[in-house]
């Protein structure tokens, strides 16, 4: 909902009406899924998946207005699918490691939600939007799953979004805004009401939707389920990348707590509008701005919900201990009743302070991982078998403060970073994927970039699988790291929280820049033909957003790099005929970039010694290569002006033409 009303909002509409037998000339196919729903061949939207969709597919025979009317629905199906956030879905492969209840935990509070939405109607009290919220860790998500589960099972499921901060797409970290009233709404204006504000999506897309179909009147009670609104954040596009940047205009910034009360006030409109026939469930931590809005404008249609003691969270933790125990034993072959014993669970019970994230992260380091320390090769002082892992946590949490929720919470993630062969790399590594989580980096290209010796991610980060996924797949090597809990990076960002070994976001970004220029070798070539000119494009904006002051320890890096080799690469790689005008301009963005990051620290007038040797190695190559190099004037004069120095830097000569040339 943040981001992408249509493929997220699926509405279960009725069918049409029966086709006349008057028109046999017009077949026509209703077919009633309720399901996922996979069209191969709709116009130009090929293999097209639009999520947990319930409703009708039409497909007509080719021929007069029906013709006209699919290729209008096919360009409209074009902007729908560019809109989409599919990731958002409560079932959705990236939520496939979701939380969710585990059986016979958390009864109450889902009975009494479920309650809530099947009173429909019914409830005399008229309040529509149900808020459930509760301080971090409590399981809003998890429950929220659950109850989406339920829905979807009874057949009331009319739409979920789930936010996340810190995994998965981008679309599930911003906003963006019946089948036959929606596409043609789209195909009318061209797909420009995307780039209206979201009441407007929201009012074309949804509201008048609903009013052409009457659904209001047709459908049972349903329910929209949207988590962890107090993750919806702004998502800014690079102003190297946008098109007002080269048109010198300036793009109003937003709080993320705009978009927040922007959202909660449509759906307040929505659920105030007669014609609109849905319940809406909104999870959240009990931030100011959402505390607010629910205090004040949502105040009369709103039922609060709290996760608080009133739902007994202890009892539901130690089932969960019970249960999860009782694996570990099985694996070990152990009984049960002789380990962890009920002094030790009703210890963890407690320092859990009703904290399921608190709970799920100490199975998870008691289970140890294929990376956690060998017993032959471990000091004393790091545990690796599960017992000792387990002793190693209530030691430490046996010191820590009852009265504060998140010291032990806190106590128990400083204690697996230090539990790991070398703290001091593991947070280095941990803060440069924390910063570059909201920003799309692929796990391959950090890798590249950041591994200085093989196996070193591994080393660094495999003994905190209890924190963040640390074995991934192929396929998930083109998607970013993830974090099994946002508290964990808030407390990587909280210097009070993290202690001693907290790293400042100066010096993470200069070890970042270091490894950079380190692994320069390596990944010049790498980077290039992995297809991943754009986010290494970010790599070097990140490079240049170093401070000056900081920037001197950087230089020996650059200085011992090869960068005549770099540029030879990203050079060769812009002759490839096989590459379009959008990556062949990223891959001359790449270069300009680079130029950039050599001249930082220098003054505008005066260049560096080492900027003007490593500048030279760089545009030596690409002259050799036959580019097109501004002289001093032009790179002088673009400075001034506040661009690109390089910015009139060309390849001379077209890679189509040079290969059609050569083969006559």
């Amino acid at each position: 909902m943040a981001a992408k009303l249509v493929g997220v909002l699926h509405w279960d509409t009725q069918g049409p009406e029966p086709m006349s037998s008057n028109h046999p000339a017009t077949p026509m196919i209703v077919n009633n899924y309720n399901g996922p729903v996979n069209q191969y061949n709709i116009g130009k939207a090929n293999n097209a998946i639009f999520g947990d969709n319930h409703g009708n597919l039409t497909q007509h025979a080719p021929g007069g207005q029906n013709e006209r009317k699919a290729v209008d629905e096919a360009k409209a199906l074009d902007y729908l699918i560019a809109n989409m956030a599919p990731g958002a879905i409560h079932d959705s492969n990236e939520r496939c490691d979701a939380p969710k209840c585990m059986k016979e935990t958390r009864i109450a509070v889902q009975e009494d939600i479920m309650s809530w939405i099947d009173a429909g109607d019914q409830d005399t009290q008229s309040k529509k939007i149900m808020w459930v919220t509760g301080p971090a860790g409590t399981g809003k998500t998890a429950v929220l799953g659950t109850i989406a589960d339920t829905c979807k099972e009874k057949g009331i499921l009319a739409a979920t979004f789930f936010f996340s901060a810190f995994s998965g797409s981008v679309d599930r970290r911003r906003k963006k805004g019946s089948r036959e009233h929606v596409l043609s709404s789209v195909a009318r204006n061209g797909g420009i009401i995307f780039t209206k504000n979201l009441k407007e999506q929201f009012t074309v897309l949804v509201m008048n939707a609903l009013l052409c179909t009457g659904t209001a009147a047709k459908t049972a009670p349903r329910i929209i389920i949207i988590d962890g609104l107090d993750e919806c954040d702004i998502v800014h596009n690079d102003p190297a990348d946008s098109a007002h940047a080269h048109a010198g205009a300036q793009v109003p910034t937003r709080r993320k707590e705009e978009d927040q009360r922007e959202i909660l006030s449509i759906l307040l409109l929505a659920a105030t509008n007669p014609s609109f026939p849905f319940r809406i469930l909104i999870a959240s931590r009990p931030e100011v701005t959402i505390r607010d809005f629910f205090a004040t404008d949502g105040k009369a249609c709103t039922r609060e919900l709290f996760l608080d003691t009133k739902y007994n969270p202890d009892a539901d933790i130690a089932l969960f201990y019970d249960a999860k125990f009782s694996v570990i034993c099985r694996h070990l072959e152990i009984r049960p009743e002789e380990w962890p014993g009920k002094d030790a669970k009703a210890i963890l019970v407690r320092n859990a302070s009703g904290q399921f994230v608190y709970a799920a992260t100490v199975v998870r380091y008691i289970e140890g991982s294929p990376h956690s320390p060998k017993p032959h090769s471990q000091s004393s002082n790091k545990p690796s078998t599960p017992d000792q892992r387990l002793q190693h946590i209530l030691g430490q949490n046996r010191a820590s403060s009852p009265h504060n929720p998140l010291e032990a919470l806190d106590a128990l993630y400083r204690l697996v970073l230090e539990a790991s062969p070398d703290p001091e790399l593991s947070m280095k590594w941990l803060q440069a994927i924390r910063l570059h989580h909201d920003r799309d980096s692929p796990v391959w290209l950090l890798r590249l970039v950041l591994q200085l010796s093989p196996g070193e991610e591994q080393y660094a980060l495999g003994p905190l699988s209890s924190l963040l996924p640390t074995q991934i797949s192929r396929e998930n090597l083109q998607k970013p790291y993830s974090f099994y809990h946002k508290s964990f990076l808030d407390f990587l960002a909280d210097p009070t929280r993290c202690g001693r070994r907290f790293l400042a976001y100066g010096d993470a970004l200069t070890w970042m820049a270091q490894r950079f220029f380190q692994t320069l070798d390596k990944h010049a070539e790498v980077a290039a033909r992995h297809g991943g000119q754009e986010p290494y494009h970010r790599r070097l904006r990140n490079v240049h957003q170093l401070q000056k002051s900081s920037f001197q320890t950087v230089v020996p890096y650059i200085l011992s790099s090869d960068l005549q080799k770099w540029a030879a690469a990203w050079a060769e790689w812009h002759r490839n005929p096989d590459m379009n005008n959008h990556q062949r301009e990223q891959t001359r963005m790449v270069i300009i970039w680079m130029l950039e990051v050599l001249h930082r620290g220098c003054s505008w007038y005066l260049c560096r010694s080492s900027c003007r040797l490593s500048t030279k190695k760089v545009t030596g190559v690409l002259k050799a290569k036959g580019w097109k190099i501004p002289n001093f004037t032009q790179v002088l004069m673009r400075e001034w002006g506040g661009g690109f120095r390089y910015k009139d830097l060309r390849a001379t000569s077209n890679p189509q033409r040079h290969l059609q040339s050569s083969s006559i």
